[in-house]
């Protein structure tokens, strides 16, 4: 989604109840206690196939969340579903199957939250179960990770296949809220206004007094731009389902840090704008309804910025000349989800092969950004990462 992003200061999301997370085979999170344990993000990764194999009743695999993710106190109760690909050798006899049990882990304890019941498998060819589990109200640390292991069931001397990533893609539906951008602006306007009320009694001395009284507050935007799967139709059946979104938006402060603005939203207004010859773009009017939030940078390079899906932090850097790659060594397991050069946002974020022209690549097992253009001297760099 990042590469798609072109709004540099201001970008407009909703906050899904139940986010996505994708049990991603190809991104190692290292080993705990022996057993090695893959990702298991928000973010899918795009990259080709990665499978699992286990003989008889030997555990398939083992996902977790990255270092302080999902970083909330509660998950809600309610239903996940998982969606995952799993093959056998052989044939189905004693109805072979596989389940999950869904941890919490401190950095010491895994604590089981939840199991699902087993699901039997129906063909040995390669083929797409959904597995629900009933995930109780949970209370966690903010460093607490969760953690996915997947188990066989009735497989004897047979081979089980897990599959993720590339045509096979693993992922589970949960009660986690996430965080998705569905538009960047242009040109956007938050403005809060404080409705006054009138005091003024004899002693004031011949003029008016008043006190702060009802707030309220809007955002405006202009060149609005959808991105993937988010549309003028996505927002019409907004406004006619009276649908009320969780927006924020980021305001970068150059050296002062990022502010973010965000609450509960009605959309009000929608235009579309269709210049001939040029990209059509929306104009949106938001009410906010009840208090807004604010949070935002220290005025460092290493501030911090909470929000309902985890840390975001800020890391900047300006160059020497020459340099074709920088280390953020704190940046190790997590995501990037926006980067600047000179003041300039970088359009494409890859997270494999070789970046070229104005591309970057980001390697999250090593914190390592990679660019496909070599830095000039005192050249300014800003990354988000997640």
């Amino acid at each position: 989604m990042a590469d798609k992003v072109q709004g540099n200061n201001m970008i407009l999301y909703w906050q899904n109840p139940n986010g996505q997370f994708y049990l991603n085979g190809g991104i190692s999170q290292g080993t705990i206690g022996g057993n090695s344990y893959y990702e298991l993000s928000s973010t899918e990764n795009v990259a080709s196939s990665a499978n699992f194999v286990a003989t008889g009743d030997n555990i398939i695999a083992r996902f977790i969340t990255d270092t302080n993710k999902p970083n909330l106190t509660t998950i809600p109760a309610g239903t996940w579903t998982f969606s995952s690909y799993v093959s056998i050798t052989t044939n189905l006899s004693g109805s072979p199957a596989f389940y999950y049990i869904i941890y919490k882990y401190d950095g010491t304890t895994f604590t089981s939250l939840a199991s699902s019941t087993a699901t039997t498998l129906t063909s040995t060819a390669i083929t797409l179960y959904n597995t629900t589990i009933s995930f109780p109200a949970t209370a966690l640390s903010a460093s607490d990770r969760i953690v996915v292991m997947v188990y066989p069931q009735n497989v004897s001397t047979r081979n089980i296949t897990f599959y993720t990533q590339g045509n096979n893609v693993a992922s589970v539906i949960t009660t986690i809220p996430t965080d998705i951008p569905f538009a960047c602006s242009t040109n956007c306007s938050f403005s809060v206004n404080v409705d006054q009320k009138e005091v003024t009694s004899q002693t004031s001395a011949y003029y008016r007094e008043y006190k702060n009284d009802i707030a309220n507050w809007s955002v405006n935007c202009d060149g609005l731009i959808t991105l993937e799967n988010y549309g003028y139709l996505y927002l019409l059946q907004t406004q006619q389902n009276r649908t009320q979104i969780v927006i924020k938006f980021a305001i970068d402060n150059g050296v002062d840090g990022l502010v973010i603005i965000g609450g509960n939203c009605n959309l009000t207004s929608l235009q579309i704008n269709a210049p001939y010859k040029d990209i059509g773009t929306y104009s949106v009017g938001l009410q906010g309804s009840g208090a807004y939030t604010t949070s935002g940078t220290s005025i460092n390079q290493n501030g911090v910025i909470i929000t309902a899906s985890g840390q975001v932090y800020m890391k900047s850097d300006t160059a020497a000349g020459g340099e074709t790659t920088i280390t953020f060594a704190d940046m190790i397991g997590k995501s990037c989800l926006g980067f600047t050069r000179g003041g300039v946002e970088v359009r494409e974020i890859l997270t494999t092969g070789t970046p070229t022209n104005d591309q970057i690549k980001f390697a999250s097992a090593t914190g390592i950004v990679t660019f496909g253009r070599a830095l000039e001297a005192d050249e300014f760099i800003r990354g988000i990462f997640q």
